[in-house]
């Protein structure tokens, strides 16, 4: 049952939080592209053999994910137990000093610890930082906001592969901890969140997950965000890591590149984003833009099934749709906190955010056991999970209520 609480007046600091938000997102991307990026190198560094390049790099990601799978919980626990800027601080110094270690391990095991525990650090940040923004952002101005929040944030992917580029593996590391130290210097600009200051005074049940689980309504609309998020993933995953296996099934006779693939999805990323929250302002919804988005990610997915085998430029140009495409996710999160109330917000953003990640975990496994099944048919296996995980995506956003004009001065308990 959703309760009522008062709210403080207007934020001050509402836009140093925007900011301070949007750098630790540019951190967040900045991470997880800089293992893919600097794998090999720190791999031959180490005297890895490269017949286990394969094997320790999957390893390593399924340590980190895990990370941040652990991170989301615990985190967003902390945040809506004792405050989101506890949060900021605490998951953005544990991040910074394990990838500054990352810069001087010596073999295989302690390069998967320093990813596991840097993954449970930088699992906090994001959803910390959306709870924050939405609760100190005039409901009028949320989607412009976040929307800030997101483009900026996006160019954390692209300066970690020039960063990757122009650097050494373990400069790549120091670079990376030294941003998230200086991000940590401008968190001391920050101020609390006045609806955490109130709801901290009463006697509140605060980042229980349980009160989630017993309530069907709570549940259920927990699910359905995670629901929404799955097409987003199994492209932005599933598909730009099996690009040699999907394009050698469309018979391309010469093969895209996988890491000009992954910069070309997230140059369309980078612009997705922004543009759905001035399209959800626009708007004045939250789900018209999402389902907008939706929409031109089908548009795009069929595209790509039907000609992107043509040519590598017609295969690259599709994946900048794609990435554009799939720019709802920070939309989806901002719905997500304006769904919960403020004892559990930081909680659900933080867990949802982590969870669906972690998609590409099962979608992975279905994708190639069924390609498995289909005589190594990927392409066939693709076009089948994401028309399902696309019809879950509409299915759930139906179930999700509108939050645009949504005051969030309530509780759930």
């Amino acid at each position: 049952m959703s309760h009522p609480i008062q709210a403080s007046g207007i934020r001050r600091t509402a836009l140093i939080g925007v900011i301070v938000s949007a750098l630790g997102f540019f951190v967040d991307l900045y991470d997880i592209i800089i293992f893919s990026a600097e794998r090999i190198d720190s791999f031959r560094d180490l005297g890895v053999p490269e017949a286990q390049w394969t094997s320790a790099g999957g390893s390593i990601l399924s340590m980190q994910m895990f990370g941040m799978l652990v991170g989301g919980f615990l985190w967003g626990m902390i945040g809506d137990k004792y405050g989101r800027l506890k949060v900021l601080f605490g998951s953005i110094l544990m991040y910074s000093l394990f990838t500054l270690l990352n810069a001087y391990v010596t073999n295989l095991t302690e390069y998967q610890w320093c990813r596991f525990l840097a993954g449970v650090g930088l699992a906090g940040e994001l959803g910390a930082g959306i709870t924050l923004v939405t609760e100190q952002v005039d409901k009028r101005y949320r989607g412009l906001a976040v929307a800030m929040v997101g483009g900026l944030g996006m160019f954390g992917a692209v300066t970690a592969g020039i960063v990757a580029n122009n650097f050494s593996w373990k400069t790549s590391y120091i670079i990376g901890a030294s941003l998230g130290f200086l991000l940590l210097a401008l968190r001391f600009s920050m101020v609390e969140s006045g609806l955490f200051h109130v709801m901290r005074e009463g006697k509140v049940r605060r980042g229980d997950f349980l009160i989630v689980l017993r309530d069907r309504r709570l549940l259920w609309k927990f699910i359905c965000i995670l629901l929404v998020g799955m097409p987003g993933w199994f492209a932005t995953g599933v598909l730009i890591t099996f690009t040699k296996e999907v394009s050698s099934s469309m018979g391309m006779p010469e093969l895209p590149v996988a890491a000009t693939v992954i910069s070309l999805n997230f140059l369309g990323f980078a612009f997705g984003d922004p543009f759905c929250g001035l399209l959800s302002h626009w708007l004045k919804s939250r789900k018209k833009a999402i389902y907008a988005f939706l929409v031109c990610y089908g548009v795009f997915l069929s595209l790509f099934y039907l000609y992107g085998g043509h040519s590598l430029k017609t295969y690259y140009g599709l994946y900048i749709g794609m990435g554009f495409s799939v720019g709802f996710t920070i939309m989806l999160f901002t719905l997500a906190a304006e769904q919960f109330g403020t004892n559990l917000r930081t909680l659900v953003t933080s867990s949802s955010l982590n969870l669906t990640r972690a998609w590409v975990i099962p979608l992975t496994f279905v994708f190639t056991r069924l390609a498995t099944a289909l005589d190594g048919n990927f392409l066939l296996s693709a076009q089948m999970i994401s028309g399902a995980a696309l019809l879950l995506a509409f299915f759930a956003m139906t179930q999700l209520e509108e939050t645009y004009h949504k005051d969030l001065d309530f509780y759930d308990q």
